[in-house]
């Protein structure tokens, strides 16, 4: 039961440090006054600064347990060209939405904004989501996570399973938020356990299939820029790379999440059901050369 021990200890890791992170923004605005910038940098602080050396440290314990440590750890910097990856494919799917958007009718761009009206609050916006989302929250529940379940289980029950305690982390801690008298960070509604639920398992796929979390890392972080800086700058009072008028309020963003989040699943279960058939022809051929 060692197994479930470390399961527990990382997800707890997650949901305290998530919590202290959320809610250090009363402490922050106490201690610097209502600066944006401030708040960025201590919950970013608080949740690096808790969960990546904890979880590291639940690794090695893993690897005690297990009896294997692998040369080249998912986590490791030289995966780290998948960062490229992960960013490409949350583009290229988001470049596809704007596209079919703008051939329906869905959307009229009116202007792309020159980049120096954006790109310095886009790179303060980057290290705060680095630090405060991607990074711990990857390494966390497809990395850490899902390894101690992949040491009992199934690959494709893994992935549900962590998942599940991706849903299960954000719900308890908007829980203890209400329990505790503060307003919770999310809307704990069907629609947004939906999304989260969706944008788990396609992180975990494109783990899965580069073999790298830095691939999850690029992939979350750029998402949650082109939400941010093309889909709702409003909301999180930025600068817009472009703007554009809707025919229907609200519609391009649920037509954004969905592209880009089936869209990842789809082109994930694609690549990794064609490395299965290589592998599985290779296997043949080899099993042949050798009778």
């Amino acid at each position: 039961m060692k197994w479930l021990g470390l399961l527990f200890a990382g997800w707890a890791t997650l949901v305290g440090a998530l919590f202290l992170a959320s809610s250090s923004g009363d402490v922050t605005v106490q201690l610097f006054g209502p600066s944006m910038y401030a708040q960025y940098v201590v919950k970013g602080l608080v949740m690096s600064g808790l969960i990546v050396p904890i979880i590291l440290y639940l690794y090695q314990r893993l690897y005690r347990m297990t009896g294997v440590k692998p040369k080249t750890p998912v986590y490791s910097w030289k995966r780290g060209y998948h960062f490229i990856t992960g960013a490409l494919l949350a583009i290229a799917l988001a470049a596809l939405t704007l596209i079919i958007a703008s051939s329906q009718g869905l959307i009229v761009i009116e202007k792309w904004h020159t980049p120096d009206q954006w790109v310095a609050a886009l790179l303060i916006n980057v290290c705060f989501a680095v630090f405060y989302e991607a990074l711990p929250e990857e390494l966390g529940l497809r990395g850490f996570l899902y390894d101690v379940l992949r040491h009992r289980f199934p690959a494709w029950l893994s992935v549900f399973l962590q998942t599940m305690l991706f849903v299960c982390l954000t719900t308890a801690v908007a829980l203890i938020q209400a329990f505790v008298g503060l307003t919770p960070g999310v809307s704990l509604d069907i629609s947004y356990i939906v999304i989260i639920f969706c944008f788990g398992i396609g992180l975990q796929l494109l783990r899965l299939w580069t073999g790298s979390l830095w691939a999850s890392i690029g992939f979350h972080l750029t998402y949650l820029e082109i939400l941010r800086f093309v889909i709702w700058p409003n909301q999180y009072r930025v600068p817009p790379i472009l703007t554009y008028q809707e025919s229907e309020p609200g519609l391009t963003g649920l037509f954004a999440i969905g592209m880009m989040q089936i869209g990842s699943i789809i082109v994930s279960l694609i690549i990794l059901s064609t490395i299965r058939i290589i592998r599985k022809k290779h296997a043949t051929r080899t099993g042949e050369l050798n009778k």
